[in-house]
């Protein structure tokens, strides 16, 4: 489905991508206030976006989103032409710019000494390799390798990248075997953002029962997508995975400048 072909509920449909693929991925229940596209400037705005902690922590949210804004790009869509793409009937919608305006997050560590952002970025890396295991070869191997003790890493990688990309393309899915059937059908949409930029950025980690916040201004996620852009479905994931990493390096940062 195309943003600026779709008809009236489409706010709806982009709302409900949002809490599928972010619940999808992180396990943790996420909240939605509003999604919004404008025809006549060709942006698409959500409003008030909240993904929960981790149940067994004191901290009842993981991040808090006031807005986000998706600026379409002046050629807004091109077709896909690749080799490498099995389904040849699918669109690519190109995004000039992401902004994360004023984001909020919260850092707990775990009992296992592991932070909350650690658990899950490991997390939601490990579900983008299940279903998208050509693109993430060294995870992938690593899953691979363990269902498969017979081989090594390396044999692993090989049988991997040996496979078309859109042959593992899997969409988001339920994990109980009575919902198999793919949730979201089959894509064909992948999205290209040339840029992500977060606004603002305040950390505030807990630790002894003690909260440090910081905060970050115009801070620059790299570009998504690459040539061929990411399936649709895998979207969501992505932002989340290289959000929590982006966030746990500056907080590593932050403390080794403290000590």
């Amino acid at each position: 489905m195309l943003w600026y072909l779709a008809n009236g509920s489409l706010n709806e449909y982009l709302k409900s991508q949002v809490l599928l693929q972010s619940q999808y991925y992180s396990g943790q229940s996420t909240q939605l206030l509003t999604a919004s596209f404008s025809a006549d400037e060709g942006k698409t705005t959500f409003e008030q976006l909240s993904v929960s902690n981790i149940n067994t922590l004191s901290q009842p949210q993981l991040l808090t989103l006031d807005k986000v804004t998706a600026q379409l790009a002046q050629v807004a869509n091109t077709q896909l032409n690749s080799p490498s793409i099995q389904n040849k009937n699918t669109t690519i919608v190109n995004i000039e710019k992401l902004t994360l305006h004023k984001l909020h997050v919260w850092s707990e560590q775990t009992d296992n000494g592991e932070t909350n952002l650690e658990v899950l970025a490991q997390q939601i890396s490990k579900q983008l390799a299940l279903d998208y295991p050509v693109l993430y070869p060294n995870l992938s191997a690593e899953i691979y390798a363990k269902e498969h003790p017979e081989l090594n890493v390396n044999q692993a990688v090989a049988n991997i990248e040996e496979q078309p990309i859109e042959t593992n393309k899997a969409v988001i899915a339920a994990k109980a075997a009575k919902q198999k059937k793919r949730l979201l059908g089959k894509a064909q949409t992948r999205i290209i953002i040339s840029s992500v930029v977060i606004d603002e950025l305040t950390l505030t980690s807990i630790k002894n029962k003690k909260e440090v916040s910081h905060t970050f201004k115009s801070i620059e996620l790299d570009r998504f997508g690459g040539e061929n852009g990411l399936d649709s479905n895998q979207l969501g994931g992505e932002l989340l995975r290289r959000l929590l990493n982006k966030v746990i390096r500056l907080e590593k940062t932050s403390e080794s400048k403290n000590k």
